[in-house]
């Protein structure tokens, strides 16, 4: 079990290094500011921004003032418009990606079922060599128009 797999670089971690921390959604406490843990500040490198970007999966930006106060950090103005246009529920979780070079949040976005929602995926297929007999017969089945929710296998480790 100590060994390093033979195709694997040393020194190399397939996992992502960007620090991340969740939040679930409490509409009556975080729907107009976003409190910042106070143990995840140390990944602001002493270096707390103004403003900040927040992303989602599909590449969708909000940008947020971020204010410092004696109890603490926070995400305000801007919050709520990114509160309102993703229609934020009561008991979904949210998880928040933060990447030093550019100020930003990636935030993921779980409903109460513990499954990412569709309209937070991005819109690429997850498999590409799908045959085409299969693919014409997808075309030719007329699909409901409904919002879905599944779960995935999350490949995402870069």
């Amino acid at each position: 079990m100590g060994k390093r797999g033979r195709d694997r670089p040393p020194n190399v971690s397939i996992f992502n290094q960007d620090p991340e921390f969740f939040e679930i959604f409490l509409p009556n406490r975080i729907s107009h500011q976003l409190r910042i843990p106070p143990d995840f500040i140390k990944h602001f490198d002493q270096k707390i921004p103004e403003k900040i970007v927040l992303k989602d999966v599909s590449g969708r930006v909000w940008h947020v003032d971020v204010n410092r106060e004696k109890t603490g950090v926070f995400l305000k103005n801007g919050w709520n418009r990114f509160v309102k246009e993703k229609s934020l529920e009561l008991g979904q979780f949210m998880v928040f990606r933060y990447n030093r070079r550019s100020s930003s949040f990636t935030v993921r976005l779980f409903g109460k079922n513990a499954c990412m929602n569709e309209d937070q995926e991005s819109r690429k297929p997850l498999i590409n060599s799908v045959k085409d007999e299969q693919e014409s017969d997808l075309e030719s089945t007329p699909m409901p128009k409904i919002k879905r929710k599944y779960c995935r296998k999350s490949t995402n480790f870069a």
